[in-house]
């Protein structure tokens, strides 16, 4: 059985996986769902790798399974550069698949300019947020999306801007799952990169970008392979 640590994405919580993590637990898994910290001056990539990277040594975990969504790939990547001797694999769902330097901003620009777009619709006092936004083209359903909404939170823009950290000299190569979600158009070249890269690569074809809560018996099967 394997332990898992899943981190959530973009404006969400340990909340979205509240419809994955009693799948999990129910096949012998352990299942820890942090929320990454909101938003607030100060606050960018680098505390919430930070802050799993704590709950990693706090839990004193081992052979972890290490799963992002979404954003959550910019802060698992950098928790697998500082505990690798901790982390069986590292799992991207959708997510982002950076390399040392890089921003999710650097990675998709057209969300840099969306971002950019919005705050100059704002006071200048709040050009530091980014508040949720496009849920309404992630595949939810009228009460799903409600749910999504009522939850979301803003983000601190630095979480997206702030280059990642490089790893340490000799750092190992951690084995990595790529999956894919079909039905979504926001990652497809990051699934590439992952290929190029050699992960494995496995896709959920009618998966929408917020499969953890609209194809979550799917995922969660897809995850069982990967443990």
């Amino acid at each position: 059985m394997a332990t898992f640590v899943l981190v959530h994405g973009s404006w969400l919580g340990g909340w979205a996986w509240e419809r994955v993590a009693p799948v999990l637990r129910a096949s012998g898994h352990t299942v820890l769902c942090p929320s990454l910290a909101p938003a607030a001056p100060g606050v960018g990539l680098s505390t919430h790798i930070a802050e799993v990277v704590a709950l990693i040594d706090t839990h004193d975990l081992t052979n972890v399974v290490l799963v992002g969504h979404s954003y959550g790939g910019m802060v698992i990547t950098g928790a697998g550069y500082e505990r690798p001797h901790r982390i069986r694999q590292l799992v991207y769902l959708d997510a982002y698949l950076p390399s040392p330097g890089q921003s999710a901003f650097d990675l998709q620009p057209v969300l840099r300019d969306a971002c950019d777009a919005a705050a100059a619709l704002r006071p200048v006092r709040e050009a530091w947020l980014i508040p949720p936004f496009g849920f309404e083209a992630m595949g939810l359903t009228p009460a799903d999306l409600k749910w999504v909404t009522a939850r979301a939170r803003p983000l601190s823009r630095a979480t997206h801007e702030e280059p990642l950290p490089g790893p340490a000299p000799g750092h190992p190569h951690l084995p990595t799952t790529y999956i894919r979600f079909g039905a979504s158009p926001f990652f497809a070249d990051a699934a590439n990169t992952a290929l190029r890269r050699g992960a494995r690569v496995l896709t959920i074809e009618d998966a929408a970008h917020l499969a953890p809560i609209t194809d979550h018996e799917s995922l969660c099967a897809a995850l069982g392979r990967t443990s």
